[in-house]
């Protein structure tokens, strides 16, 4: 009896339950909403799915665009309220204005730090590259009088008077936006022709193999791209689709990487990372879409195979680009060193390149500088000869010459040069017999317009810059590694040539004597009086560029001597 009663009562709680089940899944008059997931691609935003998946055009994965809730039916027409008081608006965060206030309200815009045309009023994720949308600035709205705009200008006062800036963009350096308004003026206007060629696949067929080459004083093996090196310039227009084969005629694996670009995660070119190595006599694709603009470079990824060859510009245009005679420029270096040999002498810390290069730093010289004491300092510290860059190269190159010439041009002419410094080591300084150089863009990025006299490009970095041919002559643009042991030029224009200015030998010394001050004997930074240790800064280029704090110690004289206890030679020195 007992069993049949807890039968009963089992089977009429399991009714009861699913009964409150179902009105639970009961619409509450219509303000339920019924959540439907949208799935797009990354890169292409057209690409639409209700459920998860990969990208047909790129096969990156679907992720979650956004959410969309269906509307509830209107019930009953809806009660006329009365105007909410300032009291009941609780936390809504509607803008409230005073009537007759001229105070303008705020309002927040989102953009993307890669694409700045992608806008949004709310925060989220940019549609083409997936970063997270960051404010952009704040927007005054003009409030409206009588349904008319009341313009509002906000403008310095001086003298009691308004003062109008026109255009200006204040800033914390003047000097600065004084050199961009200059810059612009001599820059002048550019035309720019828009391409006329509707997005599309753009192949390219590279086939790397071994090749000799003699850059310096022997006849070293190197690695060629279709026969040359630098490899072969990539040109894109922003929209396109870029489908690369890579060809590998060599005895070892290989691969490319597109430095600085926007794509497919697969498509990296990171051998055991992103994908398998390129093997030995196969062919690898590579396709991605172009999402940006810009100059970059694209390298070898494999071993040590960038150093002898593997480099090259990748260049992708604007839909509307400038009308200007523009040239890529690779900078790179060369040794007749096998590229393994360079990285065990690294790996040794010896003097042995600064012996190639002459930068030894002896007591002769200390002697004569006037810096014997910090000869002796560094000797006390076991501190090898103080070096700037690590390497001896036995010849620097741009696009793949010593001495590179572009006869093309004629007094007038602006030529824009899309730099990049494909070197291994290298930071170069960067000069102009023919005037300023105007930067406008850097790592792919435009730039306000800025004059310099020189600037300096480190590795891997990439700089746009224009240039004028004032006369009929040739002119150089200097290329010069950081310690200057060596250069490589471009001449541009023809006829009579004009040499950049030769930079001077640095004062290692000085640069010694400075790291002396601020390091003890076992080599650990010496905190100064009044500045905290991790605020403490040592600038080497204060000291060590003759240009700018004069020759290191230029009336110095020597003067042969005996020694009066050892008989031996000795060198006394003094200043006049």
């Amino acid at each position: 009896m007992k069993n049949i009663l807890m039968a009963f009562l089992l089977i009429f709680y399991s009714i009861a339950s699913a009964q409150d089940a179902k009105k639970m899944k009961m619409p509450n008059n219509g303000t339920d909403k019924q959540v439907q997931t949208i799935y797009t691609c990354p890169m292409h935003p057209e690409i639409q799915s209700n459920k998860p998946g990969n990208c047909p055009k790129c096969g990156m994965k679907l992720v979650v665009q956004k959410t969309k809730a269906a509307k509830p039916k209107a019930s009953a027409p809806a009660k006329k309220q009365k105007p909410a008081k300032a009291s009941d608006m609780g936390d809504m965060k509607m803008p409230i204005q005073k009537q007759g206030s001229n105070e303008p309200s705020k309002v927040v815009s989102y953009t993307c730090p890669m694409h700045p045309e992608i806008r949004a009023s709310k925060p989220g994720n940019c549609p083409k590259c997936g970063m997270k949308l960051v404010s952009e600035k704040i927007k005054t709205t003009t409030p409206k009088h009588d349904q008319m705009e009341m313009p509002m200008k906000d403008t310095p006062k001086k003298n009691g008077k308004e003062e109008d800036m026109g255009d200006m963009d204040m800033g914390d350096n003047s000097t600065t936006l004084e050199n961009i308004k200059k810059a612009k003026v001599n820059l002048g206007p550019i035309k720019t022709i828009a391409s006329n060629v509707p997005p599309r696949t753009v192949r390219y067929d590279l086939y790397i193999a071994d090749t000799t080459v003699t850059y310096g004083k022997k006849t070293k093996r190197a690695i060629a791209v279709n026969g040359k090196i630098p490899m072969p310039t990539l040109t894109f227009t922003e929209g396109d689709t870029a489908l690369i084969y890579v060809h590998n005629k060599l005895n070892e694996e290989t691969s490319l990487h597109w430095h600085g670009l926007f794509l497919p995660n697969q498509m990296d070119g990171v051998p055991f990372l992103t994908q398998m190595p390129i093997k030995p006599h196969s062919t690898y694709i590579y396709k991605f879409p172009i999402v940006q603009h810009g100059t970059h470079w694209y390298h070898s990824h494999s071993e040590l195979q960038e150093q002898i060859g593997m480099y090259g510009a990748f260049i992708m245009n604007k839909r509307k680009e400038w009308d200007i005679p523009t040239i890529p420029v690779v900078l790179s270096e060369w040794t007749d060193m096998k590229p393994e040999e360079v990285h065990r002498s690294l790996k040794n810390a010896n003097d042995w390149f600064a012996i190639k290069k002459g930068t030894t730093q002896s007591y002769i010289e200390a002697i004569r500088s006037g810096h014997f004491k910090t000869k002796l300092t560094n000797e006390w510290k076991r501190m090898n000869a103080m070096d700037v860059s690590d390497v001896y190269y036995d010849r620097f190159l741009i696009n793949g010459k010593n001495q590179n010439e572009q006869p093309q041009f004629k007094a007038g002419d602006k030529v824009r040069l899309r730099i990049a410094n494909g070197g291994a080591s290298d930071y170069f300084w960067l000069t102009y017999a023919g005037g300023k150089i105007t930067v406008v863009a850097t790592d792919g990025n435009d730039v306000e317009p800025v004059e310099v006299d020189r600037l300096i490009i480190a590795v891997s970095e990439t700089y746009d810059v224009v240039v004028t041919i004032p006369e009929n002559k040739s002119y150089e643009f200097l290329v010069t590694p950081e310690d200057r042991t060596n250069s490589a030029s471009l001449w541009l224009g023809k006829g009579d040539k004009v040499p950049a200015q030769k930079l001077p030998k640095l004062k290692y010394f000085a640069g010694m004597k400075m790291m002396n001050d601020m390091m003890d004997m076992n080599g650990n930074m010496v905190e100064m009086e009044g500045m905290k240790m991790q605020n403490q800064v040592m600038d080497m280029n204060s000291v060590m560029y003759p240009e700018v704090t004069g020759e290191e110690n230029p009336k110095t004289k020597t003067k042969k001597m005996q020694c009066p206890v050892c008989r031996c030679q000795m060198i006394k020195a003094w200043q006049e």
